[in-house]
């Protein structure tokens, strides 16, 4: 997402009601149009962990994890979210990446035993995230999901099976739900009718998602970023064995930390800026020296002031340090290094 630093200040009352629902009660994401994949056969384990960069062969039925594909060279083709059901492997993707990593399994079909499905479009996926989730969880279903991150299990709510998943997309707390997608009005019903939670949009998914220091593809992700360079580091497993860019990704993190790194800025943006685009922008050193840039900006109505998520050389990312924003040689302001996610003390 790329926005001036000021669009949110006036916010709508829809905005800050799906805002607060983040912050302090529970929030619905329609996420349908993500890609969803499914991946089964005799070799599925075999293949599968040989192209994801954490390990999918310890996972037993009702375990996931979050998995990246990777080039050669360790950097990001896709992450996926990766789920393990008795006998297959649902993987759920960003949109952007879906037709890539088809084509990417697509390879292996023919060694046989390996066959990819293509579920995106008979799939609905509603994401309910804030502090009363669970709450909203146990009162559709009779419990709350599991306590370890993507741990899922099958659940009817009115009548509709879903699958429902530990994912805590903009915050401490959430769940994701698949559904059969031509069931997706009568789940969504159910979902909202207790009044307990409200429909949420994206530009306050977006601003939740930077406040918790959430990288989203492909806006802060993308072909340019090796893994480690991300704050994915739960995306990797330094035991499994080989992989699809391993020896970058294992050379780096032996070596102590990648050249340069996701982190949080704090913004004090040129108020007259409020039509640039951002996601242009840069970051300098005192000294003239670039050391980084910014990926995604929003107005944090908790702080009260613009914050940015961005990638800064490994020699800045000190916190409380002071890097000089521009955009075409024009400077707009200044960025200070902070810690992710960002809190009220920030």
């Amino acid at each position: 997402m790329s926005r001036s630093n000021t669009d949110l200040r006036d916010v709508t009352s829809d905005f800050a009601l799906e805002y607060a629902a983040l912050h302090s009660g529970a929030g619905l994401i329609d996420l349908s149009g993500a890609g969803v994949l499914e991946v089964s056969g005799s070799n599925a384990v075999q293949f599968l962990n040989g192209l994801v960069s954490n390990d999918v062969k310890m996972l037993s039925p009702g375990e996931g994890t979050i998995a990246a594909f990777l080039n050669v060279q360790g950097k990001v083709l896709a992450l996926s979210r990766i789920y393990r059901t008795e006998n297959k492997f649902l993987l759920e993707l960003e949109a952007c990446n879906r037709l890539k990593i088809l084509h990417n399994l697509s390879r292996f079909v023919p060694a046989g035993g390996f066959f990819v499905s293509d579920l995106s479009e008979k799939t609905a996926i509603f994401s309910v995230q804030g502090p009363r989730s669970d709450e909203l969880a146990a009162a559709l279903t009779g419990s709350v999901p599991g306590a370890a991150p993507y741990s899922h299990r099958e659940a009817l709510i009115d009548g509709i099976k879903v699958r429902i998943a530990n994912h805590a997309r903009c915050g401490p707390k959430g769940f994701d739900m698949f559904a059969p997608a031509d069931l997706s009005d009568k789940l969504l019903t159910a979902i909202l009718e207790p009044a307990a939670c409200r429909l949420v949009g994206r530009a306050a998914f977006d601003t939740a998602r930077i406040e918790a220091g959430v990288a989203l593809e492909p806006h802060d992700i993308d072909e340019s970023h090796i893994l480690l360079e991300t704050g994915r580091n739960d995306a990797v497993s330094y035991t499994k064995g080989c992989y699809l860019g391993q020896e970058i990704i294992a050379r780096i993190h032996w070596r102590g930390r990648p050249a340069k790194q996701i982190t949080g800025l704090l913004l004090r943006i040129d108020e007259a800026s409020e039509t640039i685009d951002f996601q242009s922008a840069l970051l300098f050193a005192e000294d003239g020296k670039k050391v980084g840039d910014i990926k995604s900006i929003t107005y944090s109505p908790r702080l009260g002031r613009s914050i940015a998520l961005g990638y800064v050389h490994r020699n800045y990312l000190e916190p409380g340090t002071s890097l000089i924003v521009r955009i075409d040689d024009r400077e707009m302001g200044r960025a200070e290094v902070t810690s992710l996610p960002f809190t009220v003390e920030n």
